[in-house]
């Protein structure tokens, strides 16, 4: 995703501190929940974040899963 951005990286997750794994449709190994943001944030340091938010499942008018964003820019 670093290399691929020209400027801006957003990144949507199901945000953990640690990393966990999650099962899905009946597979393992195939959903995460962990700090993407945080480790690219770590692995390339010229990355700023610019904004973040936390989508909710009950919300009424944007109803998706619980979902955390971050918009960083290098």
């Amino acid at each position: 995703m670093y290399d691929a951005s020209s400027k801006y990286i957003c990144i949507c997750e199901y945000y953990n501190p640690v990393p966990v794994t999650i099962e899905y449709r009946g597979h393992t190994d195939k959903l995460f929940k962990r700090d993407f943001a945080g480790e690219m944030m770590d692995k390339f340091p010229d990355l700023k974040l610019i904004d973040y938010g936390f989508v909710w499942y009950r919300d009424n008018v944007f109803p998706v899963g619980d979902i955390t964003w971050f918009l960083l820019e290098k």
